[in-house]
């Protein structure tokens, strides 16, 4: 049996799309996924997303890292997943979507996707740097030499800290720009790499900017080695709302897989 797939990228992150709304997954677990991430077995991604239905919206996004785990949310990733609804006739050009983390808006701004954050109110500062949960785990830290770092060294070393020791989580190294520009790069769990973009790794380095600045705007551009992502919210007391993160879904191609 084959099952049909498309793939994707956001902002130079990339992922492998199936429809499981009108398709059986049987055979797709685990080793599966894990096999059909790998970049010289398999077709190659840094997630994989499953399309299913939803009773209280147009489709829920189920995501996997690439080491075939059920991941946290994917900012990026979202944004393919609705690109890939729209073209699959699942959802209609204003969606409600829901994923790891509860429901999420996505609609299209001119040629790019904005889509909803959940409002984040679990932020802390550690040290210089700051943790912030986006509907996923990240710490960010500022004033980096980002030519000269070693990042999957620095990543190893945040692992160890008390907070991150049971599940771990994303580190984003930022170098400021200007009043709200940010050049970063990001290593994140689950894929164990340095990845081109993180869709939730720029809406914390958004969120830590302003808790770190406190400039005036309220957006933030985050230009990364994938493109450019851009992150509007409100700040009320310590309540980040109206959360959006904006930026592209490319289809890359279709094909077919073996179960």
């Amino acid at each position: 049996m084959k099952l049909s797939f498309s793939k994707y990228q956001g902002n130079g992150n990339d992922f492998i799309i199936i429809d499981g709304i009108n398709n059986s997954l049987t055979g797709i677990n685990h080793e599966k996924i894990q096999t059909l991430c790998d970049r010289r077995k398999g077709i190659g991604a840094d997630g994989f997303i499953i399309i299913k239905s939803n009773l209280d919206s147009d489709f829920e996004m189920v995501y996997y890292n690439s080491d075939g785990k059920i991941g946290s949310f994917c900012g990026n990733g979202a944004r393919c997943a609705y690109d890939f609804s729209i073209k699959s006739g699942i959802s209609r050009n204003i969606s409600k979507f829901k994923a790891y983390d509860g429901f999420h808006t996505a609609s299209f701004k001119g040629e790019k996707i904005s889509i909803s954050i959940n409002k984040v109110n679990n932020f802390k500062k550690i040290g210089l740097n700051y943790f912030v949960n986006t509907g996923s785990p990240h710490l960010v830290k500022f004033d980096q030499d980002l030519e000269k770092l070693k990042i999957e060294d620095e990543f190893i070393k945040s692992q160890s800290i008390k907070l991150f020791k049971d599940d771990g989580v994303n580190v984003n190294f930022v170098s400021k720009k200007n009043n709200n520009t940010f050049l970063a790069r990001t290593f994140e769990r689950g894929v164990n790499a340095e990845t081109l973009s993180c869709g939730t790794g720029a809406v914390a380095i958004a969120i830590s900017a302003k808790l770190r600045y406190n400039f005036q705007d309220k957006w933030v551009n985050v230009v990364t080695k994938g493109g450019d992502l851009s992150v509007t919210f409100k700040k009320d007391n310590e309540m980040f709302n109206d959360i959006f993160l904006v930026g592209d879904a490319k289809h890359v191609f279709d094909g077919k897989f073996s179960l």
